[in-house]
């Protein structure tokens, strides 16, 4: 029987008590002669030990026999009860000293009990925030997916429409209408995943020499291709300022800078963004004249989910992820972003300061090589999604390629080995057998092996990168696909 399972039952308790004295009695009777003048200390070691085990209750119990044993067989007179008070002193002594001994080994060991308890729930605790965690993150990955399949469809098919649609007023701007809020809607579904991967740490930043004022120029001029400034007086102010830091993620910086004084500044309101050089470090100033920020959101402006007044511009809503995301970046370069408002309706500033970096010697301009068009292909499109499949398949053709499309991995493998394409823009979640597993036969397979492989995907994790590319992919596209970045890769 263990000693878990007997120290379950109380009888077995008090049971393994006795038995211990009475077998220490036992061994300790022959050798008489040689504890004969301390015969307490291997009997208060078996009191320790009934305490350690099975607690108090038992240890008291192996106190009064051990003392009874003392005194019957080992202080003289020999095999008789005390008689003497010298002898009951003795015992009277032993059986104190043995009772504070087994409490205290008692509270000991249940301490040591209350430790391991608690390790094993701190433990317990632990494993089930990583699970949680874990679920968390695929939660997002797929969410995100989920959006981006219908969001890919709805961009697709307004990139379609303004090359085949008649250039009407209404249609036009109907477009435009789609498009905007299909950017939105990708933008937030961004966003999300973003403050995903800042949580977990797997945000990894590239530091280089950048011109600060170059990159906010550059942010500048794609909002306002998409028409994000067209009601707004947007300014920008400042000569070359050089920063240490990711391009890209100073590029997310800004365009959230950007987006949130545009989002909560009226039509016909102005939004200055200055650039500068200030004790060594980039500092870079977004003052707009747009609805102001209480006094008591300031301190909690950069926090996740917290938003501007709700309704202070109609149809300007979000999740409130976009400033969190660019407070967490702007720690990760080792800068600081602050807010500033002299309340509401009175506009608000946001100020990015990170470090310096010594400007470059000028280089030669390279000469740039003139556009060509892009060349004619035998593409496939492999997409379980018929209205995803459906709309690229007739952008591809409107573009002059020739298209062929399958729906499933095992109808993509014969689609290509029969058709041998230039290029295979492949989702990954297929029936049959999917995107990954495809992608292997293609390689493997003399017919294929020449074309180019892009996974057209909703997920964008670090680590769906690495499989695709691990599958034998050449390049991982994110849905929706941008017609630019669908026009380079078919410039490949």
């Amino acid at each position: 029987m263990s000693l878990d399972r007997i120290r379950a039952h109380r009888a077995s308790r008090y049971l393994f008590g006795v038995a211990a004295s009475l077998s220490t009695v036992a061994v300790l009777i022959p050798l008489r002669f040689l504890i004969e003048p301390l015969p307490a200390p291997p009997f208060l070691l078996t009191v320790i030990a009934v305490a350690w085990f099975v607690g108090l209750g038992p240890a008291v119990v192996s106190v009064a026999l051990t003392a009874f044993a003392i005194d019957y067989w080992f202080i003289p007179p020999l095999f008789a009860v005390t008689t003497t008070w010298h002898e009951v002193a003795s015992v009277v002594s032993f059986a104190l000293v043995g009772v504070v001994v087994a409490w205290l080994t008692a509270t000991r060991r249940h301490a040591e009990d209350e430790r391991k308890a608690l390790l094993a729930r701190e433990r317990a605790a632990r494993a089930s925030a990583e699970a949680a965690n874990r679920a968390k993150d695929e939660f997002v990955a797929v969410l995100g997916h989920e959006f981006r399949n219908p969001l890919s469809a709805i961009s697709t098919a307004v990139q379609l429409l303004d090359r085949v649609g008649k250039p009407d007023d209404t249609s036009t701007n109907a477009r435009e209408v789609i498009a905007r809020q299909a950017r939105n809607i990708a933008r937030m579904v961004d966003d999300l995943m973003e403050v995903n991967r800042i949580a977990a740490g797997k945000i990894r930043l590239d530091l280089r020499p950048m011109d600060l004022a170059e990159t906010v120029r550059r942010c500048v001029a794609t909002l306002s291709g998409a028409g994000r400034t067209e009601r707004h007086a947007v300014a920008v102010h400042g000569e070359a300022v050089w920063v240490e830091a990711d391009p890209v993620r100073v590029e997310q910086i800004v365009v959230n800078l950007l987006d949130n004084a545009l989002k909560y500044t009226p039509p016909g309101g102005a939004v200055d963004v200055t650039i500068a050089r200030e004790s060594g470090h980039g500092v870079l100033r977004v003052q707009d004249t747009g609805v102001g920020i209480p006094r008591e959101m300031l301190t909690r402006i950069f926090d996740l989910f917290v938003q501007g007044e709700p309704g202070a511009i109609r149809g300007r809503s979000g999740l409130g992820i976009g400033l969190a995301v660019v407070h967490h970046l702007a720690e990760l370069h080792g800068g600081t972003i602050e807010a500033s408002s002299d309340g509401p309706g009175r506009g608000s500033t946001f100020r990015l300061r990170l470090r310096s970096a010594p400007t470059p010697r000028a280089e030669t301009p390279r000469t740039r090589r003139p556009a060509t068009d892009t060349p004619r292909r035998r593409i496939v499109v492999v997409e379980d999604d018929p209205d995803i499949r459906g709309m690229l398949r007739r952008l591809l053709e409107a573009s002059g390629h020739a298209v062929a499309e399958a729906e499933d991995g095992p109808g993509a493998f014969e689609t290509a080995v029969r058709v041998r394409p230039d290029l295979m823009l492949v989702d990954i979640g297929l029936a049959g057998f999917d995107g990954y597993e495809l992608a292997r036969r293609l390689r493997t397979t003399p017919e294929t092996k020449a074309t180019v492989l892009v996974a057209l995907t909703g997920y964008g994790r670090a680590e769906d990168v690495e499989r695709s590319r691990a599958a034998g992919f050449d390049h991982h596209a994110v849905k929706p696909l941008a017609p630019d970045a669908l026009a380079e890769i078919l410039r490949r």
